[in-house]
C-alpha cells in the first residue's frame, strides 16, 4: 500500500520516462533471431514487462546480457528450442502473444503462463489463428499450452478487436517453415502499434503488408541494426500531463517514441477535445479521463477494447475516479466526463486492479489531496522508477 498526504507544489518539475516496452519487445523479438550481435541502449529502468519479454527468450536459447542502460543480444546460430519449464511472461499480454507464436514455430509444447493479472485475459484472435495452421492449443487463456508445429498454410485472423495477434505473427514469422497467408477481418485497432511492427520489420530485412486484407508471411533472414537506441515510453506522456495541470506547475520530459495514433490521441487530448476518439490509444483512457473532468470534460469513445486490458479500464477507470469525487459515467466504449470538477481525499483504500496505469493516475491524483493506494508495485510492469520520481519530487518541497 501506497499512503500520501497530499502537498502543494511550485517550480519545474524533470518527469524521466522509461524506455518504451513496445520497441524494447520488438526489437528483443528480431534481435534474438539474428546471427549477429545487436546492442539495445536506453535510459532509465526497463519495465518489468520487458524483462520478461527478455527472460522467455533466454529460456527458448537467446544469449542476453543485461547492463544499466544497455542490453547486449548475442547473434543466435541455431533454431530456438522449447523449455521442459514454463514460459513465464509476466504481467505482459504482448510477450504472451509473441511467445505462443514464436513457440508455434518450433516442434515440442510450449506452456505459456503469466501473473494473475494476465490470466484473466484472453487471446481468442491468435489462438484460433494458430488452431486453423495445425497447432494445439489448449486455451484462449493462460496457462496456455501450444502443441505441434505451424503446417497448414492459410488461415484467418480477426484484428478487430486488437492488432496483437499480427504483430506476433510478423515476429514469428522468422522461423516459419514454409510460406503461409492470413486472411484479416475486421477493422483494424490500435494501428500505430502495427505500424511499429511494421517498421522494425522494415529495418530488420523484411518489409510486410496487408494489401487486400492478407498477410502473407514466410520465413526470412533477420538483419535488425549492430546497435539500436530506445527512447521513452510515449504513452505515459498523459501521467505528465496530469501531474502538471494538477499541481499547476511546469513539468518536462525526455524524448519519447512515436506511435501513429497514439501520439494523435494525446495531442487531441492536450488541446481538451470534448470528444476524444481512443481507437488507436486506448491505453490512455485513465489519465485523460482524470484530464478532462478536471479541465472543460467531454466524452472518451472508440475504445470497448479497453476492457481487456489488465483490467476493465471503462469499469474500473469510473470506479477509480469516483474514489476520489469524481462524477463520470461508463459507456459501451468510453466514458462521459463532465468538467471543472475538484478532487476529494478518498475516504479508502483505493483499489488499482493490479493495473499499472490505474496506479499511476490514482498516486497522482493522491500526491494532491492524499489517501491510500493499494498494490503500488504493479507500475514496475512499465514504469519500475514511477514511485520514487513521485515521491523524490513532492517531497522536495
Amino acid at each position: 500500500m501506497w499512503e500520501f498526504d497530499g502537498t502543494e507544489l511550485s517550480g519545474t518539475f524533470d518527469w524521466d520516462l522509461p524506455p518504451s516496452k513496445s520497441h524494447i519487445i520488438r526489437w528483443l523479438a528480431l534481435s534474438s533471431q539474428d546471427e549477429k550481435d545487436t546492442l539495445i541502449s536506453f535510459s532509465g529502468i526497463m519495465g518489468e514487462d520487458s524483462v520478461s519479454m527478455a527472460r522467455c527468450l533466454i529460456s527458448m536459447g537467446a544469449e542476453i546480457d543485461f547492463h544499466d542502460h544497455h542490453w547486449f543480444v548475442r547473434g543466435q546460430q541455431d533454431r530456438f528450442s522449447l523449455p521442459e519449464h514454463d514460459l513465464q511472461c509476466g504481467n505482459s499480454g504482448t510477450t504472451a502473444n509473441v511467445i505462443s507464436a514464436m513457440s508455434a514455430c518450433l516442434e515440442g509444447t510450449a506452456i505459456i503462463d503469466g501473473d494473475v493479472s494476465l490470466r484473466r485475459r484472453e487471446s481468442r484472435g491468435l489462438c484460433e489463428t494458430l488452431t486453423d495452421l495445425g497447432c494445439e492449443v489448449s486455451s484462449y487463456s493462460i496457462p496456455r499450452r501450444i502443441s505441434g508445429i505451424i503446417c497448414h498454410e492459410e488461415a484467418s485472423l480477426d484484428w478487430e478487436e486488437t492488432s496483437q495477434g499480427a504483430t506476433a505473427m510478423a515476429l514469428a514469422s522468422p522461423n516459419l517453415l514454409s510460406d503461409i497467408s492470413l486472411s484479416l477481418n475486421g477493422t483494424p485497432i490500435s494501428r500505430g502499434y502495427w505500424e511499429l511492427t511494421r517498421d522494425i520489420c522494415s529495418r530488420s530485412g523484411i518489409d510486410i503488408d496487408t494489401k487486400n486484407g492478407i498477410l502473407n508471411l514466410g520465413p526470412w533472414k533477420v538483419d535488425t541494426p549492430s546497435e539500436i537506441s530506445v527512447l521513452g515510453e510515449q504513452s505515459l506522456i498523459p501521467m505528465r500531463i496530469l501531474f502538471s495541470r494538477l499541481h499547476g506547475v511546469e513539468v518536462k520530459t525526455n524524448r519519447t517514441e512515436e506511435i501513429t495514433g497514439l501520439g494523435l490521441a494525446i495531442h487531441n487530448m492536450e488541446c481538451n477535445s470534448d470528444n476524444l476518439n481512443l481507437k488507436d490509444g486506448s491505453d490512455i483512457i485513465t489519465p485523460s479521463a482524470a484530464i478532462m473532468a478536471l479541465g472543460s470534460g467531454g466524452r472518451i469513445t472508440g475504445c470497448p477494447h479497453a476492457r481487456g486490458k489488465e483490467s476493465d479500464r471503462i469499469s474500473k477507470t469510473v470506479k477509480m475516479l469516483g474514489d476520489f469525487g469524481i462524477k463520470t459515467k461508463e459507456t459501451s466504449d468510453g466514458i462521459i466526463i463532465p468538467g471543472k470538477q475538484s478532487i476529494q481525499r478518498p475516504e479508502e483504500t483505493v483499489e488499482t486492479y493490479s493495473d499499472h496505469r490505474m496506479a499511476m493516475t490514482a498516486m497522482i491524483l493522491a500526491s494532491k489531496v492524499g489517501g491510500s493506494i493499494d498494490n503500488p508495485e504493479c507500475v514496475s510492469a512499465t514504469d519500475p522508477g514511477f514511485v520514487q520520481r513521485l515521491g523524490d519530487i513532492c517531497d522536495s518541497c
